[in-house]
């Protein structure tokens, strides 16, 4: 049995480290994916899982990145390699911020049909899934738009942007390009999460205000009747009815908003312009 010589086991060690810091590098920008991305944070898709996945969608770019590792300077590697996988977290946070814009602006929706119908109880509104703040409505909208998504082909457009992203936006590049119209298009973006859900939600929040009105001269005429009793149950009532006769514009409006993830590396080249 041949033992290893001392040169043999260091160029062994050395090849190892390479490996897993060009797998963590490889891994990072997934994972900021998965951090902001509705698909995965609704679910509470985490721990063992979580780096099985980031590190199975890094895996096609781990030898490219392994090569380039040889390229920086081994005095500072370790410093190197650490600012470029916080970069790399960053443009995965910034591509799943692009992807979750429509769903979060369906989310929006019900955040704000549920305030107008006055259901926001910070005790009776808390989600399971995610332990946070969130009305009936949104969850609901939230999980179909998920759902949605799923369907209509988002998984692979989000693949498709992680590694179409590359080209953009190297790994071995720390700082982008960044121009005015980038920041302009930044805000533009999430000026768009309030135009859609202010948009889609707004036959629903006319029909609930012409109930407040009503209900106003209601009690105009009948000043006996309560008010604050009265006013809720109208709104259930008639928030019932409506959600049944408007689910069929939303869930088409779902899959048209969401059909726009396609365009993320558009997106994503927009604001690095």
């Amino acid at each position: 049995m041949n033992v290893p010589s001392f040169t043999e086991t260091q160029t062994l060690i050395q090849e190892a480290i390479e490996l897993v810091l060009a797998a963590g590098l490889a891994a990072a920008r997934a994972l900021g994916i998965m951090l902001v991305l509705p698909v995965f944070t609704l679910p509470r898709i985490r721990g063992l899982i979580r780096g099985c996945v980031t590190f199975a969608m890094g895996l096609p770019c781990l030898l490219q990145i392994r090569l380039g590792l040889q390229s920086l300077d081994e005095g500072s590697r370790l410093i190197s390699v650490t600012l470029l996988g916080l970069k790399e977290v960053f443009v995965g946070l910034l591509i799943g911020f692009l992807l979750s814009i429509p769903l979060w602006s369906i989310q929006a929706v019900g955040e704000i049909i549920d305030t107008q119908r006055g259901i926001t109880n910070p005790v009776a509104s808390d989600d399971p899934a995610t332990r946070g703040q969130a009305s009936a409505t949104a969850v609901l909208l939230g999980t179909t738009a998920i759902s949605i998504f799923v369907l209509a082909g988002g998984l692979e457009n989000m693949i498709r942007g992680l590694y179409g992203s590359y080209l953009i936006w190297p790994v071995y590049r720390l700082m982008p390009s960044l121009t005015v119209q980038g920041a302009m298009a930044f805000l533009g973006l999430l000026g768009h999460i309030m135009y859609t859900a202010l948009l889609v939600s707004g036959p629903v929040l006319a029909f609930l205000l012409l109930l407040d009105v009503s209900v106003m001269i209601l009690g105009r005429f009948a000043p006996q009747l309560k008010l604050n009793d009265v006013s809720p149950t109208m709104k259930n009532l008639a928030y019932g009815i409506i959600m049944v006769s408007y689910a069929t514009f939303l869930v088409e409006y779902m899959g048209s908003e969401i059909s726009q993830s396609n365009t993320v590396l558009e997106l994503f080249k927009n604001l690095l312009k």
